[in-house]
């Protein structure tokens, strides 16, 4: 870094982008709360699953034939697939499959999923400097884990989809950074270029949500800003400083429409080393948007309580305003499978029809059946200003009447997907259940192994290894 960068960047003083970069500096292995690492370790599994999931679907397909037609680069793992890449593919590339079927994880006040940025940006920069200690690696992963969250929650979370913003494209690089950042090393002065160099480009357009293949690579994008935003600040190459507060152009200003009264700015570097927001992470239980989760919750538990789908008349859901912006729209038939994962009158039909909303609710299948579309018609969405006013941090709550025929109607809340808690042995359930008809099971045993037991013998080099290979198709039939 230059004298220049140095002098200004103390001159800032309390300013939150660079007290969160002298955290990021000053962490060591050795000083990280081992509730911390632990967590870290089931998000790592769980963000392999899921990219071993989304490595061989369509669009995962089609996504690495354009990637490699204009970067034949090699040096970087592709998840699940016999060949390298670059590393800057593969953090493009990975994040994309762990997003790939809406099955990862979520913050539900940061409004990221944050595996797909940090746990491929970490595993691409490692693999730039060699074998990396896992210790040193499951840093990288927390600080990344701990950096994104914190972001959203300074900027609105998920807020800031009201106004057409992807939100974990917007954070993400920042999570992708920090990550990266470590294990190249980096000093505080280095974190604010790599975060100013990864922030600039911090974009996703919720339109992509309809009828395209380029939302679930928004993530991946994130991952690829964040780490060439650190491989450049580890050469000396200045980005923004405190680009997220900067009143002109800052990230805060830009997402809020010039502005910066929609953020909290302070809760960026509030608590730092003391309050873990990444021990918030949650993970998914359904196959689509976690804004949907809780509506499912409340009518997959009515399904279960043996009123089926048929003796459904009507059914009315208030949600927030963020939520009805983002998911009360009308789905055209066909559909796909990502409008479909987007949509909250679907998620609430498959879930009275068959008390599930995973992976085979969204195949293509299930998008053909007629049930699924007549029940849709009898689901209206509104927006609430009840739920509204519970507050930011329960703006997942869902109002929902069922109205049955013959006339008996039933109320329900759905309650916000962080009430259900952090479960370590659904984590493992679920990596073994999403792995289990794509990879051999000596295979799922040895990653299982390193990744919850791991530690100063193992190596990133290890965990390649095994991300390293063919994967058979987790999905048939799906084109979008």
């Amino acid at each position: 870094m230059t004298p220049a960068h140095t002098v200004e960047a103390k001159e800032l003083g309390a300013s939150p982008t660079p007290e969160l970069c002298r955290f990021l500096a000053a962490s060591s292995s050795r000083t990280l709360p081992s509730d911390v690492v632990r967590r870290a370790r089931y998000l790592l599994l769980d963000g392999i699953a899921c990219g071993l999931v989304g490595a061989r679907l369509p669009w995962a397909d089609r996504a690495v034939a354009g990637t490699t037609a204009v970067d034949n680069g090699t040096g970087g793992t592709l998840w699940g697939w016999d060949r390298e890449v670059s590393p800057l593919a593969a953090a493009l590339l990975n994040g994309t499959f762990v997003q790939g079927f809406e099955l990862d994880d979520f913050h539900p006040h940061g409004a990221l999923h944050s595996s797909s940025v940090v746990a491929t940006a970490a595993l691409a920069a490692a693999e730039v400097r060699g074998h990396v200690p896992f210790p040193d690696f499951l840093r990288a992963l927390a600080l990344g884990y701990e950096t994104g969250p914190r972001v959203g929650i300074a900027m609105g979370g998920a807020k800031v989809t009201v106004r057409g913003w992807h939100t974990g494209a917007v954070f993400g690089p920042f999570a992708a950074a920090a990550a990266a950042g470590t294990i190249f090393g980096l000093d505080a002065d280095g974190f604010e270029s790599a975060l100013g160099n990864a922030g600039t480009r911090a974009s996703g357009l919720m339109s992509a949500q309809y009828k395209s293949m380029v939302k679930r690579m928004h993530h991946g994008m994130a991952a690829q800003s964040g780490l060439h935003g650190a491989a450049l600040a580890a050469h000396g190459f200045v980005g923004t400083e405190r680009v997220i507060e900067h009143e002109y152009g800052g990230l805060a200003s830009v997402v809020h429409g010039g502005a910066t009264d929609g953020a909290d700015l302070s809760r960026l570097s509030h608590g730092l080393g003391e309050t873990w927001t990444m021990l918030d992470i949650g993970i998914k239980r359904h196959a689509c948007l976690i804004m949907l989760h809780s509506t499912i919750d409340a009518l997959v538990g009515l399904r279960a309580s043996g009123v089926p789908a048929d003796a459904v008349e009507r059914v009315e859901i208030g949600v927030s305003e963020s939520v009805h912006k983002r998911a009360a729209w009308l789905l055209d038939r066909p559909g796909t499978p990502l409008g479909a994962q987007m949509n909250l009158r679907f998620a609430a039909a498959v879930a009275l029809l068959d008390g599930a909303a995973y992976v085979a609710q969204f195949d293509a299948p299930s998008l053909a059946r007629d049930e699924v579309w007549e029940l849709m018609s009898k689901i209206d969405v509104h927006h609430s200003p009840e739920v509204d006013a519970l507050g930011r941090d329960r703006r997942f709550v869902a109002h929902i009447e069922v109205r049955h025929s013959g006339g008996r109607v039933t109320r329900l809340t759905g309650q916000p997907p962080q009430d259900h808690g952090f479960d370590e042995g659904e984590v493992v359930r679920k990596f073994r259940g999403l792995l289990g008809s794509i990879v051999d099971e000596e295979r799922i045993d040895r990653l299982e192994q390193l990744v919850l037991t791991g530690e100063k013998t193992a190596t990133t080099g290890d965990l390649a290894a095994l991300l390293r290979g063919a994967v058979r198709p987790a999905l048939k039939g799906l084109e979008s």
